[in-house]
C-alpha cells in the first residue's frame, strides 16, 4: 500500500512540473498617435411599433357541487304540564229551622246542658 502510495505521488509530481511553460517577455508596446476629433452625433432613432394585444384567457372550470348537509337531530320531548290547582271549598249551608214538636208537647231549654228538648204540655 505504501509503494503504491509513493508511486502515485511521483506521478502527480512529475505532471505537475512537466506542465510549466515559460513565455517569452512580452513586446514593447508601440507608440500611440494623437486622439481623432470627436464624432458627429448620430440621430435620433426611429419610434417602435406597438406590440400586438394578447389573446384572450380561456375560461375556468366550472366549480364543483357542494355535500349534501346532514339530517337534524330530533328535539327533545316536551315538559309534563302543572297539575291544576284545588277548586275553592263551598259555602256552608244554612243551618235548618228546629222540626216542630209533636201535638201535646212544647220546646224546653235544659239550663243545665243548653241542651233543647220536646216536653208533654
Amino acid at each position: 500500500m505504501k509503494t503504491l502510495l509513493g508511486i502515485v505521488l511521483v506521478s502527480v509530481m512529475l505532471v505537475v512540473g512537466g506542465c510549466q511553460n515559460t513565455a517569452p517577455p512580452p513586446a514593447q508596446p508601440a507608440a500611440q498617435g494623437q486622439p481623432g476629433p470627436p464624432g458627429q452625433q448620430g440621430e435620433q432613432g426611429q419610434t417602435g411599433a406597438q406590440g400586438q394585444t394578447g389573446d384572450t384567457g380561456q375560461t375556468g372550470d366550472a366549480g364543483h357541487r357542494g355535500d349534501r348537509g346532514h339530517p337534524g337531530d330530533t328535539g327533545q320531548a316536551g315538559d309534563r304540564g302543572h297539575t291544576g290547582d284545588t277548586g275553592q271549598k263551598g259555602d256552608t249551608g244554612d243551618r235548618g229551622k228546629a222540626a216542630p214538636c209533636p201535638a201535646g208537647q212544647h220546646r224546653h231549654t235544659n239550663p243545665d246542658t243548653g241542651k233543647v228538648d220536646c216536653v208533654r204540655d
